[in-house]
């Protein structure tokens, strides 16, 4: 497994440049997936705590490493839950980075490095016709779409169940 990594700093809540610096490679845990990424999307969000950090996202340690949308590729699986069941080295995949959500709070789970953890439940495969540029956005369309329809400060709509996978054709 790699051992190496380099992120994109935010150093402080000034909104200061982002710096490339040596970053810590964490392995992942159970129902986890380390990715090298191949594209991160700049998200909305991540441009507006890079420009009015010390307003937003307040919980946040400085230096810190921002980002939500990647596409890369599995290199390590963590043991145990579902990931090394759903995912194997190798795979593509585009997931949703939560590295700076305020339950979560992680650097190894923020999008701007070259490996990012990413939870098994926010990350699919991505299917050979669609290159990781095309799929680096899904996160971002997914996440707002999915908030518009199921927040109760929004639509309130109620979420739909998913059917056993048991007798399904694949």
């Amino acid at each position: 497994m790699p051992t190496l990594n380099e992120a994109a700093f935010l150093i402080d809540k000034r909104g200061s440049p982002l710096e490339i610096r040596p970053a810590h490679y964490t392995a992942p845990g159970p129902d986890e997936l380390v990715v090298k990424n191949e594209v991160v999307a700049i998200n909305p969000v991540d441009a507006a705590v890079q420009m009015a950090g010390k307003f937003m996202l307040t919980w946040l340690k400085y230096p810190t490493i921002l980002g939500h949308d990647v596409s890369g590729v599995v290199v390590e699986v963590g043991r145990g839950g579902s990931a090394d069941q759903r995912f194997k080295p190798g795979d593509r995949v585009v997931g949703h980075a939560v590295g700076t959500y305020k339950r979560v709070n992680k650097l190894s789970e923020a999008a701007y490095q070259q490996y990012t953890v990413l939870r098994c439940s926010l990350t699919s495969h991505i299917p050979s016709d669609l290159s990781h540029e095309r799929a680096c956005v899904l996160p971002l369309g997914l996440s707002t779409a999915a908030c518009g329809l199921f927040m109760t400060d929004h639509l309130a709509l109620r979420k739909p169940k998913l059917q056993s996978r048991e007798g399904l054709q694949r």
